[in-house]
């Protein structure tokens, strides 16, 4: 039933996407971070819907249906470009026989291509707010469906996400659930309609449910950062501090002892298998670095069982821990700085922190840019803190999974870079209007 409902859904907005570049570039990003496919038990599993529209934006863009002059020139669609670049020599290059290397390597191929052809749709505050809406309905269905699901299980649920994606497992999810948190309060507070106003406000409560019901330690400090810094910087201090108190609230009425228990770890790291088998990775990632110092050793190399006993006696760059040789299986990365590093490379890691930290400086131009607007894009400013909490829960969280490659983090950045454009082009026609000529 639910693979007809979404066919024929699917049926009534494909005129809208034909009509419009724009709005088949908003189903593009929405239906690849929904992964509806995922969800479907009939005749919709395995239909490409996220190819067929990423297919009818670029075709639109081949055949000039949206102009290729109206790019806007950014530093960050070179750092982009040359981090794909990286990327596909870093593939080429990589060690035999593994199957992961092909699978990341689409993955962010994928979600640099969408965040390069951003600045010829995104220029305009609607179209701003066009994309927030679409990730919160992507990204954020999959935490509102776990967090419901918390709710009436009594905390009981086994978060899982999309299956056969890099959110299915709930360390995953809780990280990138944290990076959505601050896009939903943005939504919140400029949304006009109260209704849907306290409909954002509910997801933002159930969203965080999810991810302190989930168990990841990851969520939850990535929540925790993002619950302090509205405490302590946002205008609106009095709501920060309600949902603050209401997801403790609801942790303490929800959250099974185990998960309690797995939470008060954190601060005893050497005792917790689980933790030092993420150092036994970043010691590994870290050794198939300093071999593959340029291009890395491929796309989670570190998880080939052959690769990790080739260098698990390896100090790499965390000898200075004396830890024995493991005696168990391949792991995963465990942390985005890691991941990029044992995959591609000190390059690749270089390129990686310079995308995110372009986000918080872009944070602060706006920031200034701004307060010489007096006031008139108020929303701006707050749209950038937005952002780059984002980033900072991302930054956070991915120090302990492997998510360096979500596509989702790219959008966050590149609308970062944007909105720097944008209010840049409010300065410039304010002074032009200021000085009583015309913009050019």
């Amino acid at each position: 039933m639910r693979d007809l409902a979404f066919a024929l859904m699917l049926l009534a907005v494909l005129p809208l996407a034909l009509a419009r570049p724009f709005n088949a570039y908003l189903l593009w990003g929405w239906t690849g971070m929904l992964a509806p496919t995922t969800y479907f038990y009939g005749f919709m599993v395995g239909a490409r819907v996220n190819f067929v529209f990423a297919v009818l934006t670029l075709v639109f863009l081949l055949f000039g249906r949206v102009p290729w002059r109206t790019y806007q020139g950014n530093l960050l669609t070179w750092l982009y470009l040359l981090f794909a670049v990286h990327a596909t020599v870093a593939y080429w290059f990589a060690y035999s026989d593994n199957p992961f290397n092909d699978q990341y390597y689409e993955i962010l191929i994928k979600g640099l291509l969408f965040a390069v052809v951003m600045p010829l749709f995104v220029r305009e505050r609607v179209h701003f707010q066009a994309m927030f809406i679409v990730i919160a309905l992507g990204l954020g269905i999959h935490g509102v469906l776990n967090g419901l699901k918390t709710i009436a299980s009594a905390g009981g649920n086994l978060m899982l996400g999309p299956a056969g994606t890099m959110l299915e497992d709930r360390n995953h999810l809780s990280a990138a659930l944290a990076l959505l948190l601050p896009l939903l309060l943005y939504l919140q507070t400029y949304t006009v309609s109260r209704f849907i106003r306290l409909g954002y406000l509910g997801a933002i409560c159930v969203v965080v449910l999810a991810i302190l019901g989930g168990g990841s330690r990851a969520g939850f400090v990535a929540v925790s950062v993002v619950g302090i810094w509205l405490v302590f910087t946002t205008r609106r201090k009095g709501l920060a501090i309600v949902l603050v108190a209401a997801a403790v609230v609801g942790f303490l009425v929800f959250a099974p002892e185990n998960i309690t228990e797995r939470m008060s770890t954190i601060k005893e790291a050497e005792g917790d298998s689980s933790f030092m088998g993420r150092v036994y990775a970043w010691r590994v990632s870290s050794a198939i670095a300093l071999a593959h110092p340029i291009f890395g050793g491929g796309f989670h190399a570190v998880q080939i069982q052959s690769i990790w006993d080739t260098f698990k006696a390896s100090p790499g760059l965390l000898g200075f821990l004396h830890l024995p040789i493991p005696d168990f299986s391949a792991k995963a990365a465990h942390s985005i700085y890691f991941e990029v590093m044992g995959d591609l490379g000190f390059v690749g890691l270089g390129l990686f922190l310079l995308i995110l930290l372009r986000a918080l400086w872009n944070r602060q131009i706006v920031k200034r840019t701004t307060a010489r607007l007096n006031g008139s894009y108020q929303w701006a400013r707050d749209m950038a803190d937005m952002l780059m909490l984002s980033v900072l829960a991302y930054m956070v969280g991915g120090a302990a999974v492997s998510l360096a490659y979500f596509e989702v983090i790219y959008m966050v950045v590149m609308l970062m870079e944007l909105l720097r454009l944008h209010v840049a082009r409010a300065l410039a026609d304010s002074t032009v209007a200021s000085m009583g000529g015309t913009a050019p």
